[in-house]
């Protein structure tokens, strides 16, 4: 299409219209069929949206539009920028208009350009709230660029913070929309480009969501990561009118990305190097031992040996076991390790398997002379789920090591109880002298014996830490509680199979789903699949309406117009600190009443309430209780951040 072609179709449409400007004269032109709608007089609706007093200019934009005429009258080329106006009838509309320095052959600047009326585009849309020049400030001080794609003329518009991803300025990059799309293909990483290209076209065609990572070839050389969000916007008939998104500069998590699983990988090389390493040494340390044990029991059938000799062939035979034991356990670990000890889970009954454990430590508790008891408290015949025989493994290193840490005629007490939601507990409890708090911590830790080293105890360290791994890789649960002078409790569970309807409905802690109020609450989360774990983990409170979006910039633009009861938000945020979000949104009017709740695995103050991101319903439904409580105390986080010390 030639230029005089485009021209006449734009004075032919019912929503365009061309426009000539001399700001030193103020001789000015307007023709086509939009300025009509503004005003019966077309150089009268051009004074009222450029060239005069803008008064069919909506307030709010007018002192950024007379920003941007300036501009241009001293220095600029280019100019391309959305307002919101009013019709002769008082409708509000969206207009973009654009324009270019031209010189006239007596060298007098003077400016062409064209308007267009975009307010079908955005009819359905919330977006009007925020003027062209405001919401472009607020993504500009994120460091997200803005860009606009005209379908029908197949132009792109991208702003200045777009063009300085690239290292161009605001001069270098003052181009027309034909030659934007151009010169920004150029920097695209060939490789990248059909990704990008059929991202778009599936945002067009399918209305799937625009959201494509690629790299940018930097003018001064090396490559920019970027990643472009976006949404097609479509006339009230349907048709693609234009795609309308953001770009955001993400080379430095990229970086940090990539290095990260390059040293996962690495990481994982030396794992499996160091377990066939470990279970290389184990398998080679056996064969002797094992021969070392053989030969010392022939000798100790030697009926000539004094007391003496058989006193020191038992040492030797003792060491040895000890070190055979290691071997094992050192193997044991390194499986697990290496996941290539994966558990076989099946149905099992555990009353049987702590009965079979019992009656092989029976001997080991006479020795120390500590009573065993179990007390199966009615679950003789409750069914678990779990591999067998790591389950054994499991419950001799706990009823062990009760047995071994006690005192003389101290007592290990075996048991069973529901828990909530149909799991089973298993508890060890011993009379020993328990477990200092400043050592509680590295109870799981291999081959840290919590200072019984110096003891006359034998033990490698390393039961526990395979007890824990084991549960774990059978989807159960370990723990326990500790007194220094009392005695401990070791405690495992395990899902139930086919558990009673009273033990499914057990709650571990107070209902309060049943309690809350209706409320609407804002989730801001760049990630999917947390948005679907909150959805479903609140699926059954219906009075409770979850609104998502993908971004900061939309959560405050979101939480300031949709009013929500709650805000809640991620560890991290695209583009901007949890802190700097957490205030943007306490020092405003609008949003400061709203309490914020953050899903962080550590305490912060920048949250009335924070929750690990390993959350369930109750805690979930706990925690909104307590912002719902808080919502009547406004700027509760901001007076909590101005009298922190700095």
């Amino acid at each position: 299409m030639t230029q005089v072609q485009y021209l006449h179709s734009l004075l032919l449409s019912t929503n365009r219209g061309v426009w000539e400007w001399h700001p030193s004269t103020g001789v000015q032109r307007a023709t086509g069929n939009l300025w009509q709608r503004l005003h019966r007089d077309p150089e009268s609706a051009l004074c009222g949206v450029w060239s005069g007093d803008l008064s069919l200019v909506h307030s709010d934009d007018r002192d950024g539009l007379i920003a941007l005429r300036s501009r241009l009258c001293e220095q600029g080329t280019f100019v391309d920028t959305s307002i919101r106006a009013f019709a002769r009838d008082g409708q509000p509309l969206w207009l973009r208009l654009w324009a270019r320095a031209l010189t006239a052959p007596g060298g007098e600047r003077f400016f062409l350009g064209g308007c267009t009326d975009y307010s079908e585009s955005f009819s359905s849309k919330s977006f009007s709230y925020f003027s062209g020049e405001r919401f472009h400030h607020a993504l500009d001080m994120v460091g997200d660029g803005l860009w606009e794609w005209d379908l029908r003329a197949d132009e792109v518009v991208l702003d200045a913070t777009c063009w300085r991803m690239l290292g161009y300025t605001r001069g270098q990059s003052d181009s027309g929309a034909r030659a934007a799309l151009a010169r920004w293909k150029t920097h695209m990483v060939a490789d990248d480009y059909p990704d990008v290209k059929q991202a778009l076209e599936d945002n067009v065609r399918e209305q799937l969501p625009l959201d494509v990572e690629f790299r940018l070839k930097h003018r001064e050389g090396g490559t920019v990561w970027v990643r472009c969000r976006g949404n097609v916007q479509r006339s009230s008939g349907g048709e693609p009118v234009r795609v309308l998104g953001t770009l955001q500069d993400i080379t430095a998590s990229k970086k940090k990305q990539l290095k990260l699983e390059q040293e996962l990988r690495r990481l994982k090389r030396e794992s499996v190097d160091r377990a066939d390493l470990i279970s290389s040494l184990s398998h080679e340390l056996r064969t002797p031992l094992n021969a070392i044990l053989g030969y010392s029991q022939l000798v100790e059938l030697d009926q000539s040996l004094n007391p003496d000799q058989r006193r020191r062939l038992a040492e030797i035979r003792k060491a040895g076991q000890h070190l055979l034991h290691l071997a094992g356990d050192v193997l044991d670990l390194a499986r697990i390790d290496s996941q290539r000890l994966a558990p076989s889970i099946e149905r099992v009954q555990p009353a049987t398997l702590v009965a079979d454990c019992r009656q092989l430590l029976e001997p080991l508790a006479e020795t120390r002379k500590v009573s065993l008891t179990f007390e199966p408290l009615g679950w003789e015949r409750a069914h678990v789920l779990a591999d067998p025989t790591r389950f054994k493994q499991v419950v001799l290193n706990l009823m062990g090591n009760a047995i071994k840490y006690n005192r003389e005629n101290g007592r290990v007490v075996i048991t069973f109880a529901p828990q909530a939601e149909g799991w089973l507990r298993l508890s060890v409890l011993d009379t020993g002298s328990g477990i200092a708090s400043a050592m509680q911590s590295r109870v799981f830790e291999p081959f840290n014996r919590l200072g019984a080293e110096q003891g006359k105890i034998e033990g490698t360290g390393v039961g526990l830490a395979i007890a824990k791994q084991l549960t774990e890789a059978m989807g159960g649960r370990i723990g326990f509680d500790s007194e220094e002078g009392q005695g401990s409790v070791f405690w495992v569970e395990f899902m139930m199979h086919d558990a009673p309807d009273e033990v499914l409905q057990m709650a571990a802690r107070p209902d309060y789903t049943r309690s809350l109020p209706p409320c609407k609450l804002l989730y801001v989360t760049s990630r999917t699949a947390s948005a679907s774990r909150l959805k479903a983990v609140l699926a059954a409170v219906q009075q409770v309406e979850v609104q998502v979006v993908d971004d900061a910039m939309k959560g405050i633009f979101t939480a300031r117009t949709g009013a929500p009861d709650i805000i809640v938000f991620d560890a991290e945020l695209p583009g901007v600190s949890l802190r700097d979000f957490s205030e943007i949104l306490c020092g405003d009017k609008a949003t400061a009443h709203m309490p914020l709740m953050a899903i962080v695995d550590r305490r912060c103050d920048f949250a009335h309430v924070c929750l690990p991101t390993s959350y369930d319903l109750a805690m979930l439904a706990e925690g909104l209780r307590d912002c719902l409580s808080l919502k009547s105390v406004a700027g509760g986080i901001a007076a909590h951040n101005r009298a922190a010390p700095e």
